[in-house]
């Protein structure tokens, strides 16, 4: 007996690759809603233990998730480390593009950034100190904020304020570093051993150091141009007035 062609229904032929799509769309929603779990649970974990203190197995119990699924996610605690850094970066980017925004190096408005900056911190702290904890312990963790970094140094040399220098002079570049890191450290030192104090005195100690790195980055990167030298003193007072010509 001859066998004969089954018919296909087209219409079902036609939805089987929307079913597929979207079956492939909630596999990929659960995987992201599993990933967030894991970097949540991590955060309240190493807010509660300290990095150094937590293990795989914490995060794990944190998040209530399985073993299998963490390293279908992560390779180990350190990348968990890093995926918290890339979730933060978008929160302090902003903050940072203001900087890179400003003409000139003035004290008041680099003061009031670092405020910015510092209730951004305080907005934050838990995450903020336990990418200072990761990445004192981390290698893969310290490389990558470092690049971050270097992509800021690269974004002032690109500004209004003439540090176009930044660019190639390497010296340059380790100075911002340098100024970055500080402001960082700073902020870490608020949060650690004098949040407790009023922060206005850091503040306007971040801020001084700030301008004072500013005003003489731009002196060096146009020594022939006749804008006062290094330690023109113009963060000294309060700043300039917006009609004065600071260069």
């Amino acid at each position: 007996m001859s066998s004969q062609p089954v018919a296909t229904d087209p219409r079902a032929a036609a939805a089987a690759p929307e079913r597929r799509n979207l079956a492939n769309q909630r596999q990929k929603a659960q995987r992201l809603r599993t990933r967030e779990r894991l970097i949540d649970g991590a955060i309240a974990v190493f807010s509660s233990r300290g990095y150094a203190d937590t293990t795989t197995a914490d995060i794990l119990q944190s998040a209530g998730v399985s073993r299998a699924s963490f390293y279908a996610h992560f390779a180990g605690k350190g990348a968990v480390a890093g995926a918290i850094a890339d979730r933060f970066a978008p929160v302090w980017q902003p903050l940072y593009a203001q900087l890179c925004a400003f003409d000139r190096p003035l004290l008041e408005p680099l003061t009031r950034w670092c405020g910015d900056h510092v209730q951004l911190y305080r907005e934050h702290q838990a995450v903020c100190i336990i990418l200072t904890q990761a990445a004192a312990i981390e290698r893969s963790l310290y490389w990558q904020l470092a690049a971050a970094q270097d992509r800021l140094i690269d974004e002032l040399a690109q500004g209004r304020m003439g540090l176009d220098h930044l660019a190639h002079d390497e010296a340059a570049r380790t100075r911002a570093a340098l100024a970055l890191s500080q402001i960082d450290h700073a902020c870490y030192f608020l949060a650690i051993r004098r949040w407790d104090i009023d922060p206005q005195a850091g503040i306007a100690e971040m801020g001084m150091q700030l301008c004072h790195f500013l005003e003489q980055e731009v002196a060096r990167g146009r020594p022939a141009a006749g804008h006062g030298g290094i330690g023109s003193q113009r963060c000294a007072g309060t700043g300039a007035s917006d009609g004065d010509d600071l260069y």
